[in-house]
């Protein structure tokens, strides 16, 4: 098997489960060493309804594979615990190739729209989470690795998981935090062009991940989703890519990337979720 990113060093953060672990396990097959962080770890779970959902369970995963991992436990919105992460890697490695910001807490607690017929009546407190749990996240976990590691180096690719903006727009606060989390993709970009460090913004499409598959049924998704496998191949390709700074400050779209990289999803299709929805949109 081909190890394009043998020798790299990569961060993901949030992953326990999901995207974050999807990609955890495509970047550890492709030879770097991975450092996986999440809250969630077997001593305390934050989605104890979901087996097999740790940071733990993902390093496991990896070594099974024969891949090289490092699991630490880190909440991503708090600073001391995220220099700690860094500082480890630091002293470890003494090198950072690949950030992926994918923490991402808040949609706990069931948070989702509603709250009475008007804009206006839409609870407060959800926005404020979502960007603590997003684009600080983001904010803390990139300056951070900038400033104790990347920031010297020459080289770098900083990787945020988010998603485009719909238009119209949809849920109030998950609009706002997801513009905030691709706008700081785009002015980390801009500040970082001359010192030969990328940043950009991967959407992937509808996955089917742990917490979607608890909520909808196989039959509710079949021919609308993919696997969060998708989006990370998506990422290894951009890791692997000598020419990556012509991508710097954007949001790339998943289906966009796979016709541009060649891989598929792990059915061997590509699916094109964005330029499907932006044909139905279309053709309203």
């Amino acid at each position: 098997m081909s190890q394009p990113l043998a020798g790299r060093v990569a961060l993901v953060t949030g992953a326990s489960r999901g995207l974050g672990r999807a990609v955890a396990l495509e970047l550890a097959a492709a030879g770097a060493h991975v450092i996986v962080t999440a809250r969630s770890t077997r001593r305390h779970s934050t989605q104890p309804a979901l087996p097999q959902t740790t940071v733990d369970d993902t390093a496991d995963a990896i070594r099974v594979a024969g891949g090289a991992v490092t699991p630490l436990r880190c909440d991503h919105t708090d600073p001391t615990q995220v220099e700690s992460v860094i500082r480890h890697i630091a002293g470890q490695h003494g090198r950072l190739d690949l950030l992926v910001n994918n923490a991402w807490g808040a949609h706990e607690g069931g948070a989702a729209p509603g709250g009475g017929p008007e804009v206006w009546d839409e609870p407060l407190e959800p926005l404020c989470t979502m960007l603590l749990a997003g684009a600080y996240s983001d904010f803390l976990t990139s300056l951070l690795a900038l400033k104790l590691v990347m920031g010297t180096q020459g080289y770098g690719l900083i990787v945020s998981t988010t998603w485009h903006t719909d238009e119209p727009p949809g849920w109030l606060p998950y609009e706002v935090s997801k513009a905030a989390k691709n706008r700081l993709v785009y002015a980390l970009a801009h500040k970082l062009r001359e010192k030969g460090i990328v940043v950009v913004g991967v959407a992937p499409g509808w996955m089917r991940t742990e917490l979607m598959l608890q909520h909808h049924t196989e039959q509710e998704l079949a021919g609308q989703t993919e696997t969060p496998h998708y989006a990370a191949r998506g990422i290894v390709a951009l890791a692997a890519d000598p020419e990556v700074m012509r991508h710097t400050g954007q949001i790339l779209d998943v289906g966009e990337l796979a016709d541009l990289y060649g891989f598929t999803d792990l059915d061997g299709t590509q699916p094109q979720w964005y330029a499907d929805q932006r044909r139905r949109r279309g053709s309203s």
